[in-house]
């Protein structure tokens, strides 16, 4: 059995992690090429060495990271899985707006169809099902939430 969404997910973070570590190593060469003239010796082919090295290992992170993201995406969501995350964040957040507002900021965050967007489609799919069959309090005139967005 493959690796399920969680474990996928922390390896994504951590390919991201070496994709930000290759960024400080290429600050740092910036920042020892800019300070050059003050050092003894010569920095400048070291520098570009690193810079070499630093971009060839950025394709194989990026390649990484698309595996991981193929391999995401591929698996299905789990309907109650969905039910019981929307149920608590309609209890943290203490109102469906907020729950909603915070599930559209999520989902923006991913690439359409991906795993983590289809999953927070779901929470507001599930949220506006929690809605329609347990009605929350008017939020204006004798308007209920969801004539409201209508």
């Amino acid at each position: 059995m493959g690796l399920n969404a969680k474990e996928l997910t922390e390896l994504s973070k951590q390919t991201a992690k070496a994709r930000h570590n290759l960024d400080n190593l290429l600050d740092f060469v910036d920042l020892m090429n800019k300070d050059a003239e003050q050092l003894e010796g010569d920095v400048g082919p070291a520098g570009e060495q690193i810079k070499k090295l630093s971009d060839e290992m950025a394709k194989h992170v990026k390649e990484i990271q698309e595996l991981i993201d193929i391999e995401l995406d591929k698996i299905p969501l789990d309907p109650e899985e969905i039910k019981q995350a929307a149920e608590k964040l309609n209890l943290y957040h203490g109102n469906i707006h907020q729950v909603i507002a915070w599930a559209n900021t999520q989902k923006s965050n991913y690439k359409e169809n991906s795993y983590w967007w289809r999953y927070w489609v779901g929470i507001l799919d599930s949220v506006m099902q929690m809605e329609i069959e347990n009605p929350s309090k008017p939020i204006g005139k004798d308007v209920q939430f969801l004539e409201k967005i209508e």
